[in-house]
């Protein structure tokens, strides 16, 4: 259950701020009046997301013994290549703000806006529907559990941030999530790993593979400015 939360606190948390930032930009550009339409466009993608997930994960709880469990591990080894994928997209993009208020300004239409929200949510309720089918084995009731109590709980943190502070660093925040999604990553590719294979030394190899890499791409400019800003220092 908690392993569930946090994916669905992070997968959440995401989607929340995404939505947030679009609506701050509707209100820069002063038409308001699309709000209605970012509303309906997350409400949308929230549902579909929903159901989509509950009808896949049904299927797959039917599943038993070795199907069970080489299911399991593909889904692990997929979702961790989710989280390679958006380690690398967070990596190719250096202003994630600025990127959505961008694609906000080029959809500037009512159903322009709808589909920006509708994908912006449903894109992360899709990727939580696959995280959450590496663990059909558990108790349905308690993946659901961890998924809306880490919903909410991202909910509730986006809308705090947005209300307490005007000038909100969400590069940070993008950065935090990226490594709690790291970690969280390289723990499903190395079970997924164990299942598909056996063995801890696999188990524990997966992890490093995974974890080394992913962290060294992804905080590689981070590091080189704070190297560029001692050599500064040294220089003066």
């Amino acid at each position: 259950m908690l392993a569930n939360f946090w994916l669905s606190f992070r997968e959440g948390l995401e989607a929340a701020l995404v939505i947030g930032i679009i609506l701050t930009q509707i209100v820069k550009m002063e038409k308001p009046h699309m709000k209605k339409m970012v509303y309906i466009g997350a409400s949308a993608g929230l549902l579909f997301s929903l159901i989509g997930g509950s009808i896949t994960f049904n299927e797959a709880k039917e599943m038993e013994g070795m199907a069970e469990e080489v299911f399991e591990g593909v889904m692990m080894l997929v979702a961790a290549g989710l989280i390679a994928f958006f380690i690398l997209w967070l990596h190719k993009s250096s202003n994630i703000s600025q990127s959505i208020q961008s694609q906000v300004a080029n959809r500037s239409t009512g159903a322009g806006i709808l589909i920006l929200s509708f994908l912006s949510v449903f894109r992360e309720g899709m990727e939580l529907a696959v995280f959450n089918m590496t663990q059909i084995s558990q108790h349905a009731s308690a993946v659901a559990g961890g998924s809306i109590l880490g919903i909410a709980g991202a909910v509730l943190v986006a809308y705090l941030l947005f209300k307490t502070t005007l000038k909100l660093n969400l590069q940070f925040v993008f950065k935090a999530l990226g490594i709690l999604l790291i970690v969280l990553g390289g723990e499903m590719f190395a079970e997924g790993l164990e299942k598909l294979i056996g063995g801890e030394a696999v188990e524990i190899t997966g992890l490093i593979i995974f974890i080394i890499p992913s962290l060294y791409i992804f905080l590689k400019q981070d590091i080189q400015r704070i190297f560029q800003r001692k050599q500064v220092g040294k220089s003066m």
